[in-house]
């Protein structure tokens, strides 16, 4: 049977059979399309884009910093409730882009932008995103991308180097590694599927609803966010003023006796360096001393903005440093904010990737290759998974 024939056999209730004809032309692309680029039109139409990168940001000090469009201006200015269904030349998409969208933009990299966090924009940056789009690599296996599986792993160990971080991070290991993420809500996600795993494999027989998540009331919403997604129970735990809003152990010992005594079952616990409200650091040190006695407790620890500091040797103490070195089951920090990267650039790191395979790689059968297990690259399998599941 050709395809025309199976698609006439197709009913819907009470209508019969669908004539193939009708068919036709409820599922044709009704659009007249102009020829697409060849190779020289886009050597032009690139060497006018840089042109108008170069300056936008030769102008940028002048304009404001944040857009003066009011809520719906673009709706008004584009076609109206369909998209086009004629195509037109570039150069009309270009100078839409000059007149629509830069008037709708608040100027992250202006210098005077100070709200937030800094959002870096090289212009190594700008043309490494160029290159990268133009040899697009769906890396969900070795085999489909060697350079680019390779090459993250070999940055992700050059960056935890530059941190600080010990070697139990380092990819090098076959034990621990580091992947990246779009951004620290990705990483706290998927180290709370990992450490829900590892707790559920050792305790069976314990309910999803008696599984809490700990965050503070500094925390940032990724830690209530993650719960939400894995309809888990979560604990905000008050942090104070005289601490400098820095979780205590005493704090969290209250915390743990409390739950274990209600019949709950805390794994995980998010903690933070630099917190987004007022730039705390949890006492990890402190935490590290009452965890010990709940083993499977997973410290994981949220450096999103501050985490980059660690570059400095002078801040490692300051930022706790050495507890993560030798405790904390996870880190993450955000490189496209002090990093000096383009947006999104998160990078996580956990000291035994296999909770994290364990949780999460599922391999079907379309994906597996000879090299598609290695176990040096197999964390990157299955956390890029959790990304495109999200």
């Amino acid at each position: 049977m050709d395809l025309a024939s199976g698609l006439q056999r197709v009913t819907s209730a009470g209508t019969g059979v669908i004539p193939w004809p009708t068919l036709q032309q409820h599922t044709r692309m009704q659009c007249h399309l102009v020829n697409p680029m060849d190779i020289e039109q886009f050597r032009r139409a690139g060497y006018q884009a840089i042109d108008r990168i170069c300056d936008y940001y030769t102008s940028l000090r002048d304009r404001p910093v944040t857009s003066q469009v009011e809520p719906g201006y673009l709706r008004k200015l584009l076609p109206g409730a369909s998209a086009p269904t004629v195509g037109e030349d570039f150069q009309l998409i270009a100078d839409d882009y000059q007149k629509y969208i830069l008037p709708g933009l608040t100027h992250w990299q202006h210098p005077s932008f100070f709200a937030y966090f800094p959002a870096a924009c090289t212009f190594e940056g700008i043309l490494g995103e160029l290159y990268a789009s133009s040899t697009l690599n769906p890396g969900f296996n070795w085999s489909v991308g060697p350079a680019c599986t390779e090459l993250e792993a070999v940055v992700m160990d050059w960056s935890a180097k530059i941190l600080g971080l010990d070697k139990s991070f380092y990819n090098t290991t076959g034990v621990g590694g580091g992947v990246m993420q779009t951004e620290a809500s990705d990483s706290a996600l998927i180290v709370a599927v990992a450490a829900r795993s590892r707790y559920i494999c050792e305790h069976p027989h314990v309910p999803m609803e008696k599984l809490v998540l700990y965050t503070t009331t500094q925390t940032h919403s990724l830690g209530k966010k993650a719960a939400i997604i894995l309809g888990l129970k979560v604990r905000t735990l008050q942090v104070m003023a005289e601490d400098d809003f820095a979780l205590r152990g005493e704090t969290l010992e209250v915390a743990l006796k409390e739950d274990v005594h209600a019949g709950l079952h805390p794994f995980i616990l998010i903690a933070t360096v630099g917190t987004t409200s007022s730039g705390a650091v949890d006492r990890l040190d402190e935490i590290a001393d009452v965890a010990r006695k709940y083993p499977l407790l997973w410290l994981h620890v949220d450096a999103a903005w501050a985490g980059v500091a660690l570059v400095c040797p002078e801040y490692r103490e300051e930022c706790q440093l050495p507890a993560i070195n030798r405790y904390m089951d996870s880190f993450s920090t955000n490189f496209h904010k002090w990093g000096l990267v383009n947006f999104d650039a998160c990078c996580l790191w956990v000291r035994h990737r296999k909770y994290l395979t364990d949780a999460l790689a599922v391999t079907p059968e379309f994906l597996r290759s000879k090299h598609g297990d290695v176990g040096a690259f197999i964390s990157l399998l299955c956390v890029s998974w959790i990304d495109l599941a999200m």
